[in-house]
């Protein structure tokens, strides 16, 4: 094993380069994690890649977090300079052990801001270090912030303004078609993060972090969209009815209800079972259901039920958060 100082920058200069190539060489990484390994057995590199899992041997982690972590300070200081590809490499490799090192994403920022590193990789990059840190608030938090500037230069603009880097005047059947490549990314890049939600929320316990961003994620993505409402309200229930005691899964499905409820012109799917709505109970003239008004949700009872000193208790039914959808 190297001992002296030269010898440990040539090995970890040589596991950065090594961590790098991995994932450029195969885009479908899909996890991370540690090997443990002591002591290093063999004269040949700490980086593991099989079947779409990187590993990285835990002896090396020693050498490795110290040097990428003090030579990023050391930039920040402007004690030393990096250039960008090397600026990349050094915070991909030192966020994959490390991801709540909110510097190392700050530089991230200025990279993505700059042109020199792509908000797609970015996202890869966080999804990756999700796979062993599934509840890192940093990462979370990092992913939103390129979320936001991915809809900020991309998505149309209110009003008819155009985005950040197109050309005034363009229109007809060009824009058009541009609209629709945007939706679609916006569509593809929805269906990602409600993935990244769910691995997420697999593999740590009540990850809060990981159902907040999912909600975040329906309210400046999905923004009202109903459709993805009720899919994600469908899609939720296997995953509760198996995870019973995970308060945030249910609370990420109140949040759903609300949202549905706050649209009172849209009929809800009413419960296995549940029998038909009957005319002329809903009050009004003539036995009428008032214009746009909202069918009975099952358990609609529960949402606000008196409380023994006179008050609203707010409960939500169980059967409508656990068996409604």
């Amino acid at each position: 094993m190297a001992e002296s100082e030269e010898e440990v920058d040539v090995l970890v200069q040589r596991v950065v380069k090594d961590i790098n190539n991995a994932l450029k060489r195969n885009p479908n990484i899909d996890e991370i994690g540690l090997i443990q390994c002591p002591e290093a057995r063999y004269n040949r590199s700490p980086i593991v890649l099989v079947e779409n899992k990187l590993g990285v041997e835990s002896w090396c982690v020693k050498f490795l977090l110290p040097y990428v972590h003090h030579k990023l300070l050391l930039y920040r200081q402007r004690r030393h300079w990096l250039d960008r590809d090397a600026l990349v490499d050094i915070t991909c490799t030192l966020l994959l052990l490390n991801p709540d090192f909110s510097t190392a994403w700050n530089v991230r920022k200025e990279l993505l801001q700059c042109g020199a590193l792509n908000p797609e990789r970015d996202l890869y990059l966080g999804k990756l270090a999700l796979t062993k840190f599934p509840k890192s608030p940093e990462t979370w938090i990092h992913r939103r912030w390129v979320l936001h500037h991915i809809l900020r230069h991309k998505s149309p603009q209110p009003g008819g303004a155009e985005p950040e880097g197109a050309e005034p005047g363009e229109g007809g059947p060009a824009e058009a078609e541009r609209g629709r490549h945007l939706s679609e990314r916006l569509a593809r890049t929805l269906h990602q993060e409600m993935k990244v939600c769910s691995d997420a929320a697999g593999r740590y316990p009540s990850n809060y972090n990981a159902w907040s961003h999912r909600i975040w994620v329906l309210q400046h993505l999905a923004k009202g969209n109903l459709k993805v409402l009720h899919d994600e309200l469908s899609s939720t229930r296997p995953w509760v009815s198996m995870h019973v005691s995970d308060h945030s899964g249910f609370h990420y499905r109140q949040f759903l209800l609300k949202e549905l409820l706050a649209e009172p012109s849209q009929p809800l799917p009413a419960a296995p079972g549940a029998p038909p709505p009957q005319r002329g109970a809903a009050g009004g003239r003539g036995g009428q259901r008032e214009a746009g008004a909202r069918p009975p949700l099952p358990g609609d009872g529960a949402l606000l039920r008196p409380d023994s000193g006179g008050g609203k208790k707010h409960t939500v039914s169980h059967s409508v958060l656990f068996g409604g959808h």
